[in-house]
This record gives C-alpha cells, sequence and structure tokens, in this order.
C-alpha cells in the first residue's frame, strides 16, 4: 500500500530496503508545470530524491521502496499537466543514497539535442476568474498567469526555458510572487511568468505619437473603440488592429488605411453565447475555440450580421475567443460603460497587408503610424513573433490552415508522425519504421517553403521542426523575416544546417534566400512537396496516388501545375494524371481578373463565340485582346491549375470583380453553392484512358447553364459535384492501375471544405485508405515540412543509411 506522506517524513519508516531509480524525460516537459507536478507525485507517494530540467530533458531521481517506485513510474504519464506531453522514459536503478526530502535543482545549460519547448498558452479559467475577482491581488491585471498558461515560445531568449532566459527576467518578482514561485502546493509554483500588479508589466495607451493617453488604458482604449476608431493592441506574440465588428465606418476605414480591400478579417468574440449568434457551431468547432491554442476557426456565419464588410463575398466568419487577460479585460472591464463594451472586436494583424506582424513598440509606432488611432502597449518584449492559427473543421476533423501562435514549435518525431497510425500502404514494401536508430549521422536540413504562405521547417536527428509562420515574401521586410525566423529556429535547436531544400521555381524568393547560405541544395518540386507532407503527417511511406490541386507550382517541364495526380512516394514522384492545360492571358493579371481565364476557355480558334458575350458585360471590349495575345503566345503561360478553373468558374457565375487577395474568387464561388444541389456536368476527356481533363467542355456547360437560367448558386453546386466526382474517380482509377491502396488530397483547393468533404463521399465505397490533412496545412504552409522529409529520405537511400 502507497504511503500518503511528505517525503522527508517518510524517509526513515519504510520497512523494505530502498531502491533509487533515475529516469531521463524527453517531450514537451518545459514551461508547463512538469517539475512541480513531479515534486507533487513523488511528495504523495513519500519518495526522496530531486527534478532537474536540463537542455537533454527532464532527469530526475527518486529513492524509497520498490512499491512506491513502481506506483511513481505508473501514474509520471498522466501528472504531466497540458499541453505537456512525454514522450520517453529511460529508467535505469542505481545506487540508493539515502537522502532526505525531494527538491527542485536549478536548470542545467550546455550542448543539446531537442528540448521542446512549449507553445504559447491561453489563459486559462481559473486565472481569468481571479482576473475579475475584487478580493484577489491580480484583479483586473492585463499580465495574469499560472503554471498552466500564458505565453511561452513568444518570450524565449534562450533554452531551457526558465525565467532569467525569457522577457521575464526584466521583471524582479516581490516577495509576494517569489513566495509563490517557491511554495510546490501553490498554483504557480515554477510559473516562469509569474507576476503581479506590483512587479510585473504595464499596460500604457498612446496617441500615434507615443504620447500618454490619461486614464486606465483599457477603459480608455474601449471608449475608442465605442467611437468606431482603431486600436493597435500589443497582445502574446505581436499587434492586433481592433475596431468595432459592428460598425461599418470605422472597419472600412481600417480597410483603407491597411491597404486590404476585401480579404476577410478574423473576428472576436467573448464568449460562446455570442458566437452561436452570429455562427452556426459544431463540437468539433466548439472544441477547437475553447482548446488551450485559442485558434482562429473558420465558422459558418448565420443569424445575427457583423457589419458587411467585414467579410465580404463570404459565407464565412474567422472567429476567435479571448485568449489573453488584455482581451478579456476588453470585453469585461467593470470601469467600462456598458454601453461601451464591444460585441464583436474586428481583430486582424497588426500590419500593412501582406507584411510580417509587428510586435515592438517603436517598431509598431513606425510601422502601423497612420493606421491606428491609438496604441495599447505594454512592456514585456515579445521576443518572437506569432500569429494567430487558423483551423476549418472539415470532413469532422480540425485542419489547420496556419501553424502559429499555440502550435510554434510543435515539432513532430519522425517516428510518430502526427495522426500516426503506426502502420504502412499494405501494397508497398517499404519498411513500417520511420524510426530514429540511423538518424545520428544523418544531416540538419532547412527547409525553405514557398514564397506565399511561407514557413520554414528544420530536421535535426529524428524530428522535424517547422517554424513561425512568416507570411507572403513579395514585400522586402518580409525577406528580413524570413532571415530572422531561420536563425530563430537554427537557435532553437542549436543547429547548423548542413543542406537546404528548396522549390526549383527560378523566381521563389525563399529558395534564392536559401541558396545565399552556400550548402549543398535539395530541390524538391511544389506538388511532390505537397504529397510528401501528407505522406509523413500519416506515417505512410507510400507510394500513393495523391490530387495536389492549388493556384501556382511550377512543374518539372517548367509550365504551371495545379491540377495533378502524382503517383509518389517520399523520394519521388510521376505525374499519372492531370488537368489539360488553358491559357492565362496576361499571366498574373489573369489571376486578378478571372474573366480572362472564362474568355480563353470559351474561346473557339481564337475568339469568342457570340453567345457567350453576355458573360462579360462590361469586359466584352477587352476579350478580342485577350485572346489575340493568348493566341500569339504573348505574356499567356499555360497552366494545369485547378485553382484557375475555379477562378473562371466564379466570373461565370457572376464574380467579376477584380481578384484582391489569394484564393478570393474560388472562396465566394464556394460560398454561393446550393447545398441541396446534387447534379452535375459530363466531363470529356483530351485522351483515350481518361488521364487528361479537357477543362473547355465543362467551362462551356458551366457558362450556358448560367446563360439558360440556372442560378449561380445551382450552378456552383453543380461545378463542385463535377470536380469532386473528377477527382475521386481519378483516384480509383490510378490507384487500380498500380495496385496502390492509398490515396491522398493535398494543395490549397482542398481548403474548400465542399470540394473536400463530397470527394470523400464518393472514395467511401472505394475501399481506398484516403488520407487528409489535419495537423499540417494543405496549403503552401506545409510544403516545407514536405521538402525537409524529401530531402532526408533522399539523403538516406543515396547513403544506404536506413530507410523509411
Amino acid at each position: 500500500m502507497v504511503r500518503n506522506e511528505t517525503s522527508s517524513a517518510n524517509a526513515g519508516q519504510r520497512s523494505e530496503a530502498a531502491v533509487r531509480k533515475r529516469m531521463i524525460l524527453t517531450g514537451i516537459l518545459q514551461g508547463i508545470g512538469c517539475r512541480p507536478s513531479i515534486y507533487r507525485l513523488a511528495t504523495r507517494l513519500g519518495l526522496n530524491g530531486w527534478v532537474i530540467n536540463t537542455t537533454n530533458g527532464v532527469i530526475l531521481e527518486v529513492e524509497g521502496s520498490l512499491d512506491q517506485c513502481l506506483a511513481f513510474e505508473r501514474e509520471l504519464p498522466a501528472t504531466i499537466p497540458f499541453p505537456g506531453r512525454m514522450d520517453h522514459n529511460r529508467v535505469e536503478e542505481i545506487a540508493p543514497q539515502g537522502e532526505r526530502g525531494f527538491r527542485i535543482e536549478v536548470s542545467q545549460g550546455g550542448e543539446r539535442t531537442i528540448t521542446p519547448i512549449p507553445s504559447d498558452v491561453a489563459a486559462c479559467p481559473e486565472c481569468v476568474r481571479e482576473l475579475f475577482d475584487p478580493q484577489n491581488p491580480r484583479f483586473l491585471y492585463p499580465f495574469i498567469t499560472c503554471t498552466l498558461c500564458g505565453p511561452r515560445f513568444t518570450v524565449v531568449r534562450s533554452f531551457p526555458y526558465d525565467r532569467e532566459r525569457t522577457s521575464m527576467a526584466d521583471f524582479t518578482m516581490c516577495p509576494r510572487c517569489e513566495a509563490e514561485y517557491r511554495d510546490p502546493a501553490d498554483r504557480r509554483f515554477h510559473s516562469q511568468t509569474n507576476s503581479c500588479p506590483e512587479c510585473g508589466p504595464s499596460l500604457t495607451l498612446t496617441d500615434p505619437t507615443g504620447a500618454p493617453i490619461d486614464g486606465d488604458p483599457v477603459v480608455e482604449a474601449v471608449c475608442l473603440l465605442a467611437q468606431g476608431k482603431t486600436v493597435a493592441i500589443k497582445g502574446i506574440g505581436g499587434f492586433h488592429l481592433a475596431c468595432d465588428a459592428l460598425n461599418e465606418e470605422a472597419v472600412s476605414r481600417l480597410r483603407e488605411r491597411k491597404g486590404r480591400e476585401e480579404k476577410p478579417f478574423a473576428v472576436m468574440m467573448p464568449d460562446m453565447e455570442t458566437v452561436g449568434r452570429f455562427c452556426m457551431l459544431g463540437p468539433e468547432e466548439e472544441r477547437l475555440l475553447r482548446s488551450p491554442v485559442a485558434p482562429i476557426a473558420l465558422l459558418q456565419a448565420r443569424g445575427d450580421e457583423v457589419a458587411p464588410n467585414v467579410a465580404p463575398f463570404v459565407r464565412t466568419l474567422g472567429v476567435m475567443l479571448p485568449y489573453s487577460p488584455v482581451h478579456h479585460l476588453l470585453f469585461r472591464h467593470p470601469g467600462s460603460r456598458p454601453e461601451h463594451r464591444p460585441v464583436v472586436l474586428v481583430m486582424t494583424s497588426g500590419n500593412l497587408s501582406e507584411e510580417p506582424i509587428a510586435r515592438g513598440n517603436e517598431e509598431a509606432l513606425e510601422r502601423l503610424l497612420g493606421l491606428a488611432d491609438a496604441f495599447l502597449f505594454h512592456n514585456r518584449e515579445i521576443v518572437l513573433r506569432a500569429d494567430d492559427s487558423i483551423f476549418r473543421v472539415i470532413a469532422g476533423n480540425p485542419t489547420v490552415f496556419r501553424r502559429s501562435r499555440g502550435l510554434v514549435p510543435g515539432e513532430f518525431r519522425i517516428s510518430q508522425a502526427p495522426g500516426s497510425t503506426g502502420e504502412r500502404d499494405k501494397a508497398s514494401d517499404a519498411p513500417t519504421n520511420w524510426g530514429d536508430s540511423a538518424m545520428t549521422h544523418a544531416p540538419v536540413i532547412m527547409a525553405a517553403g514557398g514564397d506565399l504562405k511561407n514557413c520554414q521547417a528544420i530536421v535535426k536527428n529524428a524530428q522535424v521542426v517547422p517554424g513561425p509562420h512568416v507570411g507572403d515574401l513579395a514585400a522586402p521586410v518580409a525577406h528580413e523575416y524570413f532571415k530572422q525566423a531561420a536563425a530563430v529556429l537554427a537557435g532553437y535547436l542549436e543547429a547548423q544546417p548542413e543542406r537546404v531544400a528548396v522549390d526549383p521555381h527560378p523566381a521563389y524568393f525563399s529558395a534564392g534566400l536559401a541558396r545565399k547560405m552556400n550548402l549543398p541544395v535539395e530541390e524538391v518540386f511544389h506538388h511532390h512537396a505537397h504529397a510528401v507532407s501528407l505522406l509523413f503527417e500519416h506515417q505512410t511511406g507510400g507510394p500513393g496516388v495523391f490530387a495536389v490541386f492549388d493556384g501556382t507550382g511550377y512543374g518539372p517541364d517548367a509550365t504551371i501545375w495545379g491540377g495533378e495526380f502524382l503517383l509518389a512516394d517520399e523520394t519521388d514522384f510521376s505525374r499519372a494524371a492531370h488537368i489539360g492545360l488553358f491559357s492565362l492571358p496576361g499571366s498574373e493579371a489573369a489571376i486578378r481578373e478571372p474573366a480572362r481565364i472564362m474568355a480563353a476557355l470559351l474561346s473557339k480558334d481564337g475568339s469568342l463565340p457570340e453567345e457567350f458575350a453576355p458573360l462579360f458585360r462590361t469586359e466584352i471590349e477587352r476579350v478580342n485582346l485577350w485572346l489575340e495575345a493568348a493566341g500569339k503566345g504573348i505574356n499567356s503561360p499555360v497552366t494545369s491549375s485547378a485553382g484557375r478553373l475555379f477562378d473562371a468558374v466564379a466570373a461565370a457565375t457572376g464574380f467579376l470583380s477584380r481578384v484582391t487577395f489569394e484564393g478570393q474568387a474560388a472562396m465566394w464561388l464556394e460560398g454561393i453553392v446550393d447545398p441541396n444541389e446534387s447534379g452535375e456536368y459530363k466531363l470529356v476527356f483530351l485522351d483515350e484512358a481518361g488521364l487528361i481533363l479537357n477543362p473547355g467542355p465543362l467551362i462551356r456547360s458551366v457558362a450556358e447553364d448560367i446563360l439558360h437560367g440556372s442560378p449561380p448558386g445551382t450552378v456552383a453546386a453543380r461545378f463542385h459535384n463535377s470536380m469532386a466526382s473528377y477527382v475521386a474517380g481519378t483516384l480509383r482509377d490510378v490507384a487500380a492501375a498500380h495496385g496502390i491502396q492509398t490515396v491522398g488530397l493535398t494543395g490549397g483547393c482542398f481548403q474548400n471544405r465542399l470540394l473536400t468533404e463530397r470527394t470523400v463521399a464518393r472514395l467511401s465505397t472505394s475501399g481506398l485508405r484516403v488520407l487528409l490533412h489535419q495537423e499540417v496545412p494543405p496549403n503552401d504552409g506545409g510544403i516545407a515540412i514536405g521538402q525537409a522529409v524529401c530531402a532526408l529520405a533522399r539523403w538516406r537511400a543515396t547513403t544506404k543509411v536506413g530507410c523509411f
């Protein structure tokens, strides 16, 4: 029977011979209260010894009876607090030392492998309760945290994770906070961000020049928001630009200032009741919103409406709940007048459109000048930027679209990839071990990612570590952030890259920046990287057949790919089928003006049949110029892009606006679909085998349907149904031809919930294993992981050191 006494009192009362065990724990163990939890477990079981953080993991020794030590081992995994994780526990028995009591030792630095640092965690319910408790010493304190919540990765200056290595080192704990920090019975025991109004960070509200504004910073900020003003708010991983989401004029001013014409803004709502007023909400969406990650969740809009220009042209809202104490105070501060308290706030990244998020106070005053009417600053340094993560529930599963705050660094073990089943394609001869037995001598590989939704990744030993979200690399400021993110990632891992993996696109900034590192280069084609990222996520070695649908990707034939069916494994691929090529009159201009693509697809012998002229309205005068340029091959590249095909259908069904952000036309098309329509169009192929889709007849069917009076929502649904049947049928055929049982859907087009779910439904009776993304983004935010894993697999194949 296990005693329930303190270790010091129990040491002399054991009736059995003492044993001592040394344990080395690895996993996500720092910054989540692991050592205090271990201390309490050991004390409860009457064990002696110690626990320490090191750069290689958490090391502990326990001494007591054999029964006590075995009980400790059994209970240890469940003792690790969320969001921590214990991956391994290496146990060895050593000689007893006869010491008394159990203690927490000071952390050690030094050479390390990868010691996972937890990501930033939303304010926990207990801290929120204390925040609004007038009797609590942290009443209305905007930086309240405990062992289980608060900033982690964004405040880290060096490793391992201890206060003196974070930006909280700038604040010396007062005696009360120090006592909490050192009391094993306190919920703030060894909480590295522990502080209070007496000793911690503070808020300041200023005007755009940096001059302070009198009054309580939160109350005055709420007052400005109620007046229709825009306030730049410093949060966990950077600044938000906030305004009243119910005030159309306020939203319009923010759009004009930010240079973001129509791309949807994210919004923050105070509670689930409010979310239910404005959006349709299922159990998975609610779980996402309430999770410690507290991401933006893409929800179907309904009921009450925010200002129409918050998310124009789409039927979804990107919603998040308050995740920092400051956010909770904005909605519920008792000092704010009830009529001033916001119902819904726009919370968009603090930047000009497509630039990295601002993080420093001086940086914000410079970069956000002219965007905000006031700045709500705090004086705790944000060391590492982190945008809000984004999810959407697809086919019943939360699918990440952007991995950032709450998920970064979030490394994945190659031997235990996310979503792992531990099994491989039954039709493949590939071994089932992604293990790290042969990884000791593998090179450190940095993958540069793509130019859109850029995110890098590093492979070191048996782990793939994606870096923070960088964003689009068109702006020069983003190039600097790319370099900084690479340095942060390498520093976190104490890893010096020995190889780089890049997209071979000759004009990619990411590849150019990576090549300047003067390291051996591994080129991984864009769509192959997508497929490998999905293979890795499901820990399957392939080969598999993958529908890789997106807007743009450089192909081996130097054309623009994007509607591909690849037969792929980790090292290589072949093109098994694809959408037939069509022209993009004006090249990049065609992406901004989908009517150009529609004209090219509807043309016959170089001209537009007169029957389709009504679809172009005021653009009809320009159509002949577009088609003439396409006919002569002037600035009119050809493509197989599924994304551009969706754009053309959007134009045919009524989207004749200029595209102002990536994926806009396709998002609009998905939004108008009639969910009850089950019809579809006949598909025509360019080859007898039915492997190359002829896109022209499909677009002509869409156009004729519209001109015959079918509602745009009906036509949009029929097109989606046709594409779902095309994808499912081609996957079945190619898989059968090659004796393969695994197929997958990847690429940005499969962020389209309707397309993905209807494709999966059509595959449900096929007997095939269908892979979908969940923890790795299907968009370009996931290709760095694919590049890294592919480069590593090729190294292993070349050196014949193990294999996947």
